[in-house]
């Protein structure tokens, strides 16, 4: 074997054993990129997971209607927020004190009902800051003044003095207790009540956060698009009116 020829074979054995050598160097770089390439996934799923909830907030804050919260027909009371002795400036209807600026929404509300054949009485309405302090007396006498306010809100508390509450009952059902939820009556105007600018102040499931028993008699004005969109998140006046704050 000639010297020419020894030293290609030994040339190309040297190539093998340095490409051989070059595979054992990167094999671990491979295998941690690899291993990068598949966390990286992960990752992205948990930014995209991030932007829907941000969207999903976004979507609720946007989604509220475009009013303003300090607007008449939004005035909160309850035993936190009083509106000392104010009073509105009042119609009638039916027999009825009332806000002036609801006896029309009232009035077709009402309208709405009888059209479905059924009997509506407008049993209280306005009450004004000194009956409902004499109404509060009275329960103070009877029961002390701690139980009397579980039983009848404060004067400067209670939302009939607002003027735009009404307590609504069936012509022949003139019962306020929690039996009245199951007339044709209130079926109907809880369900359509929002399509006039009113709700159920004091719903069934909302009683921890009202501070008031379930009331099914009463209803409250607010506006056609608070109305709608208390109905359609189920939600309490304190709890709309939070979402402003």
């Amino acid at each position: 074997m000639g010297i020419k020829r020894k030293i290609c074979i030994a040339a190309g054995l040297l190539m093998l054993l340095a490409g051989a050598l070059y595979l054992v160097l990167l094999m671990p770089q491979n295998a941690r990129d690899e291993q990068e390439q598949m966390q990286q996934p992960a990752e992205t799923a948990v930014e995209e997971t991030a932007e829907v909830e941000i969207s999903e907030q976004q979507k609720k804050e946007t989604d509220l209607p475009d009013i303003d919260i300090n607007s008449w027909e939004y005035v909160l009371v309850n035993a936190e927020h009083s509106i000392g002795e104010y009073a509105p400036e009042l119609g009638e209807l039916e027999g009825q004190k009332l806000d002036q600026r609801i006896l029309e929404p009232m009035q077709n509300f009402v309208a709405g009902a009888r059209a479905e054949g059924l009997s509506v009485l407008l049993s209280s309405g306005y009450r004004g800051y000194e009956e409902q302090q004499y109404l509060f007396n009275r329960k103070v006498e009877q029961y002390g003044e701690e139980q009397a306010a579980t039983i009848v809100s404060r004067p400067g508390t209670s939302e009939h003095q607002t003027g735009l509450a009404c307590d609504i009952t069936d012509e022949y059902y003139e019962l306020k207790n929690e039996s009245l939820e199951n007339t044709a009556l209130y079926q109907w105007m809880s369900r359509h009540c929002h399509e006039y600018g009113f709700i159920v102040r004091y719903p069934k499931d909302k009683e921890k956060i009202t501070g008031i028993i379930y009331e099914p008699w009463h209803f409250r004005y607010v506006g056609v698009e608070a109305a709608t969109y208390m109905a359609e998140h189920n939600l309490c006046l304190e709890e709309f009116v939070a979402l402003y704050q």
